[in-house]
């Protein structure tokens, strides 16, 4: 019996690799160029800064805070990053796609020098907690220029959906000599359009080089300032449909915000190398 279950086993393992070696033998160059459909799930190890201003009442002039240097924020995280891409259209020229991350940083430091958040100060020597939270959905339309087996260039416009928020907290020192805690908080969510342009290129049949570039600078709603969202990487498709992606991810936020929840500003960047699983029919 065990020997039945073993010999089936070794069966579908065959036909598994047969039928993916043969697969390869229907593509030229890389199937990506080719296909529909292409997913891509991986980890992004992000070296990070975050450089905050919450401007209160009483000063609505506050100085930016470096939450990496000054309130303890981790400065480095291993993210998770989700992207898809759709051709659809005549001759697959047309593509949309998704992107998807989200950060959630925090630290906790003993403050070497007074520090003002929202008219509240929180004096040197006092421990304090903070963080920093960014999540990011994009959606970009775009169209191939030049399109072959061998190559995809395009230009496109889409949209960065913005969910931003700060917050710093800990004990302050009352007038009357005693201390209360304190925890001052912004946030601000709106999407931000961008316009954009990518390139594909498949120098051998399991080899795709790939590069994006994602860019806008205006006065958007309560937000005004520049954003950036670049990536650039090698693909290397092991099966007809799976594939392994080496890319580095730079995405840089420089902000003025003008809201009923926050007066200030943010400039935030993210980048390192990302390893991802791709996948594409």
């Amino acid at each position: 019996m065990k020997k039945g279950v073993l010999l089936n086993l070794c069966t579908l393992i065959l036909v598994f690799i047969s039928g993916n070696l043969l697969a390869q033998q229907d593509y030229e160059y890389h199937p990506a160029l080719s296909d529909n459909f292409i997913v891509s799930l991986g980890a992004f190890s992000s070296s990070n800064s975050f450089t905050v201003a919450a401007n209160g009442v009483i000063n609505p002039d506050e100085d930016r805070i470096d939450f990496d240097d000054k309130v303890g924020v981790d400065g480095s995280s291993t993210l998770f990053n989700g992207q898809l891409r759709w051709k659809f259209g005549k001759q697959r020229k047309w593509s949309l796609w998704g992107q998807y991350f989200k950060n959630d940083a925090t630290g906790e430091a003993v403050l070497e020098e007074d520090v003002e958040w929202q008219d509240i100060i929180f004096r040197e020597g006092s421990f304090v907690g903070a963080g920093v939270k960014m999540e990011i959905v994009r959606v970009f339309v775009g169209r191939s220029l030049v399109k072959n087996e061998r190559q995809d260039f395009g230009i496109g416009i889409g949209v960065h959906n913005l969910s931003l928020g700060a917050f710093i907290e800990g004990e302050i020192l009352i007038d009357d000599g005693t201390t209360e805690f304190q925890r001052g908080e912004v946030s601000n969510s709106q999407p931000l359009p961008n316009v954009g342009t990518w390139w594909d290129y498949s120098p051998a049949r399991n080899w795709l080089i790939h590069a994006r570039v994602d860019w806008i600078s205006a006065n958007v709603g309560d937000l005004n300032g520049t954003l950036w969202n670049t990536v650039a990487g090698v693909n290397y498709q092991a099966f007809r449909n799976v594939g392994f992606d080496l890319s580095y991810q730079y995405f840089n936020l420089n902000l003025k915000v003008d809201s009923a929840d926050w007066i200030g500003e943010i400039d935030t960047r993210y980048s390192g190398p990302m390893l991802s699983v791709t996948a594409n029919w």
